[in-house]
């Protein structure tokens, strides 16, 4: 009997393989520009931070690729944001087959689901909601762009810049890693990407759910609620933050704030950030955007669980939100993502220390980890400095934020455990 590999060993596979066929596709000659010469590892690094929409760069995308290698990155940020679930899920209604248990199942693990219901719903919704908000992206950006470019070379910026706002990936084509520094002050384009970064982090359910409902929040479900409140929340707790303790103005602190929740596009320079700011900006990436979306982090949902759970322990109340008590299994999962996150976070930070912690602080590395991990790509500027070593380190944070700690944990189990053990108390605190 041919034994079958789990949903989550599946996700790591394609996702994996889609990688490998991306940077093997930036090492080609003519997928960067002539005299550039592109080290394999730098390929390879780029393929990982589009597919996992973190974006995260060793070299300038702007000056190193052509248009061949603009389109690849493109094309791996938007199946990196959509999912290898949704993506093979995606060919099989195309094609008119039949969808069966197994990618149900791995479509349900891919945006935790934890149920095989409405499946088919999430595809329609992640295909119909990438696509439109990315058309209506480029369109605006257009407006934009048209003043800076010729006609052919600002609707090449929209697109890309529309794909990479909506997925949360934080590659620009604007050059000198100056991301969208040179528009702080265009409105509309900061307007434009904060709506493209917001929209694609609510996660695509929640989209849905917005909608479907007419946008009557009584009406949302306890999922929706939560992650709409505690995004506003984070996005105005931020701004304020940031615009106090930088002086920075309303809009380049509101950016600042809503890209630090896994979009990685910056209109003022990070490494000029004080202590505290990339400290908070650190707390920001690390909870990142919300389950079933284009962002990374332990997500809003889990942060709010959390907080729940430890204000029930404080005030001996249950934890319940929006007239509705969360489960113990939906607290037990909570914590055990953030242990997870804290446990691969903190070893890849000392894992960045032992390769770079002779020339940088461990204040900028760990900020680099935690933007890898949380799929972010903010930097302070150090990863084109970095070597071989520091760059495999991030890698793997980018790919485990990306899938999510809990399926790189659950990946790793073989088989189910037949013994069984007596339960036995031990003292806890």
């Amino acid at each position: 009997m041919r034994k079958t590999l789990p949903p989550s060993q599946y996700l790591i596979s394609g996702f994996f393989v889609i990688i490998l066929v991306g940077s093997a596709l930036l090492s080609l000659p003519f997928a960067h520009r002539e005299g550039i010469q592109l080290a394999y590892i730098d390929a390879l690094f780029t393929s990982f931070s589009a597919v996992c929409v973190t974006g995260l760069v060793t070299v300038d995308v702007a000056a190193t690729f052509t248009l061949f290698g603009r389109a690849v990155i493109a094309v791996l940020i938007l199946l990196g944001g959509m999912g290898f679930a949704a993506v093979i899920m995606s060919i099989v209604l195309m094609l008119g087959w039949d969808v069966g248990i197994s990618q149900r199942t791995m479509l349900s693990e891919a945006y935790n689901l934890g149920t095989l219901r409405g499946t088919l719903v999430i595809v329609k919704t992640v295909v119909f909601a990438s696509v439109m908000f990315q058309i209506v992206g480029t369109v605006l950006g257009y407006l934009v762009f048209r003043l800076d470019y010729s006609p052919l070379d600002a609707l090449g910026h929209s697109l890309f810049h529309a794909i990479s706002a909506f997925n949360n990936a934080g590659f620009d084509l604007m050059g000198h890693f100056d991301s969208m520094m040179q528009y702080r002050h265009n409105v509309l384009l900061n307007v434009l990407t904060m709506f493209l970064i917001v929209s694609g982090g609510l996660g695509f359910f929640v989209l849905s759910d917005v909608f479907r409902k007419r946008w009557h929040f009584r009406k949302f479900t306890m999922h929706t609620k939560i992650v709409l409140s505690v995004t506003a929340f984070l996005i105005v707790f931020g701004m304020v933050v940031i615009a106090l303790v930088e002086r920075l103005d309303i809009l380049s602190a509101l950016f600042q704030s809503v890209t630090a929740r896994t979009a990685g596009f910056n209109t003022v320079d990070t490494g000029s950030l004080s202590t505290f700011s990339l400290f908070f900006v650190v707390l920001l990436m690390f909870v990142g955007a919300s389950p079933g979306s284009t962002g990374g982090g332990i997500k809003t949902t889990t942060t709010f669980a959390i907080w729940l759970s430890l204000m029930s322990l404080a005030f001996g109340k249950q934890p319940a939100a929006f007239k509705r008590r969360i489960p113990e299994d939906s607290l037990l999962k909570a914590f055990q993502v953030l242990m997870l996150a804290l446990l691969t976070v903190t070893i890849g930070s000392l894992a960045l220390a032992l390769f770079e912690g002779q020339h940088f602080s461990f204040m900028q590395l760990m900020f680099e980890g935690v933007s890898a991990f949380a799929t972010v790509g903010l930097s302070t500027g150090i990863t084109t400095e970095i070597g071989s070593g520091a760059k495999m380190v991030l890698m793997v944070m980018m790919f485990v934020g990306r899938l999510g700690p809990i399926t790189v944990a659950t990946s790793l189990k073989t088989r189910e455990a037949r013994l069984k053990h007596v339960e036995e108390r031990i003292f806890i605190g």
